[in-house]
């Protein structure tokens, strides 16, 4: 049959075509109308055919910037601490959750193979915001800490999924040359609205301590609100490599049972390929384990800040939550904004050994602001008046120097693996990094604890120590770095010098 009116196509192909005819004419016209208003998105520079899912995806990310305050950081442990008056090892617990959650991300990355996911985001977010809604319906009673740290648990859960697949949202929907600088838009206008949105909550927390019966089911209002501007972005490429992915069979994005055992036998292969990269790789062996003495370094005194600022320093202030949201929270979120930059220049320039190195010195530091804070807070009956002043003032050090360490960490964090990686093996070694993030998470703060009831001040002698073996490391590692070059270069010199000669 000969098609008159042009050339032939079937109709699944005409369907297609004229579907992807229809969403980019919408997202033009969305785009233009933006465009033709004031360019606040900074569209133009970005590449077209990426503005549709930056436009939604933005949206999105205003919005949840609101939760993230709220389930990420130490504002939960705040909470705990101040509203549910919870024990120092509930305070811990809902301190390291965040972190220790980390290790889930690989169940995630498991479970996102051969599936859509956009709609495995659209779960992990709605998942989160529903989490968050049940702090409504928390009792006031002796347990209500408690149940108040499973749901955050359960909230952290979720959005650990959400932040997984979010980095693959970013791989299929932004190219290489401008994903850098697109997410790095993205995570800004989330930090934006992360600071505003936890320093206006602490303000209602200090009025009314169980406010919180209305403030967490009102931040999952808006959440959702993120979630329903999931529902216009697109996957680019998604259904191709779905089909690739199941042999052309479906394209649904549903695992078969065949898909589902090659997905099983894939994980218990990353697991074997985990071991044999720590056993036989010596260079990122040690690196690994001054990655857990750096950790120990900062998770040690995670719990045991908010302890001592709650119980002691800023213990029956007026406005405490806002001050202790301050300098927990806002005050280190600021520097590791205005510091990001800076870190990344220095990041690229020196390495990440030399990187890490230098960073440790900063943490050191901060530790040191901290155990003078304790001390002057401990020791208040000799110092006299000024000992709160004094305090409160290296705990404001603390929290800056913190904030700048962070800064460097979150970019050392992303792609100090990679120094050791080839490109085949660029998932395990960072499966490995996250796995191990995650589990110092789960035990050092608890350990920071039982020294803080056990020595006292000592925990941050112990951080201290922890901080410069990391150091020592490190720098081990950047030596023999170097040397490694100027050796080959002499085995070459000699090897060529006790040839024979014609």
């Amino acid at each position: 049959m000969v098609n008159r009116t042009g050339p032939c196509l079937d109709f699944g192909a005409w369907s297609g075509l004229r579907l992807a005819t229809i969403i980019r004419l919408y997202a033009r016209s969305q785009l233009q109308e933006v465009n033709g208003r004031v360019d606040i998105y900074g569209l133009k520079r970005i590449p077209f055919l990426s503005r549709y899912n930056f436009f939604h995806e933005f949206h999105h990310i205003l919005a949840w910037g609101v939760i993230v305050g709220l389930i990420e950081g130490n504002f939960a442990s705040i909470v705990v601490a101040k509203t549910f008056e919870g024990s120092d090892f509930l305070i811990t617990i809902a301190s390291a959750t965040p972190m220790a959650l980390h290790i889930v991300s690989l169940v995630w990355g498991a479970y996102c193979v051969g599936r859509r996911k956009l709609k495995i985001f659209t779960f992990c977010t709605t998942g989160t915001v529903l989490a968050l809604a049940s702090v409504a319906m928390t009792p006031d009673v002796s347990y209500g800490g408690w149940l108040f740290v499973l749901q955050m648990a359960a909230a952290q859960f979720f959005q650990t999924g959400a932040v997984t697949v979010r980095s693959s949202l970013w791989k299929s929907n932004y190219p290489p040359l401008v994903r850098g600088q697109i997410t790095a838009r993205l995570q800004m206008a989330r930090a934006v609205t992360r600071l505003v949105s936890v320093a206006i909550i602490a303000t209602f927390f200090d009025l009314d301590p169980q406010s919180y019966r209305w403030i967490y089911p009102s931040a999952a209002l808006i959440g959702a609100i993120g979630v329903v501007c999931l529902r216009r972005m697109r996957v680019r490429g998604e259904v191709g490599e779905l089909r690739r992915l199941h042999g052309g069979e479906r394209g649904d994005g549903a695992l078969t049972g065949h898909a589902s055992a090659q997905r099983i036998l894939s994980s218990t292969h990353v697991l074997t390929s985990a071991i044999s990269v720590l056993k036989h790789d010596t260079r990122f062996r040690n690196y690994c384990i001054a990655q857990m003495l750096a950790g120990v370094t900062n998770l040690l005194v995670r719990a045991v800040v908010v302890v001592i600022l709650t119980q002691q320093v800023l213990a029956g202030m007026e406005s405490g939550y806002w001050l202790n949201t301050v300098l927990l929270e806002l005050l280190p979120m600021l520097l590791m904004l205005a510091s990001m930059h800076t870190s990344a220049r220095y990041f690229d320039r020196t390495g990440v050994l030399r990187y890490r190195a230098v960073q440790m010195i900063g943490w050191l530091l901060a530790i040191f602001f901290g155990m003078c804070g304790t001390l002057a807070i401990g020791n208040m009956d000799w110092i006299g008046p000024r000992a709160l002043l004094i305090s409160v003032g290296c705990f404001a050090m603390f929290s800056i120097i913190r904030g700048i360490c962070l800064g460097g960490g979150s970019i050392a964090w992303n792609l100090g693996h990679l120094h050791f990686v080839n490109n085949e093996d660029a998932d395990v070694y960072m499966g490995i990094h996250v796995s191990l993030t995650g589990l110092r998470a789960m035990f050092i703060p608890i350990l920071g604890m039982v020294l803080w009831n056990w020595i006292g001040w000592g925990v941050w002698l112990v951080s201290l120590v922890s901080g410069s073996l990391a150091i020592c490391i490190f720098r081990m590692l950047e030596l023999r770095e170097r040397e490694a070059p100027t050796r080959a270069t002499s085995l070459i010199a000699v090897e060529t010098l006790q040839k024979p000669t014609a």
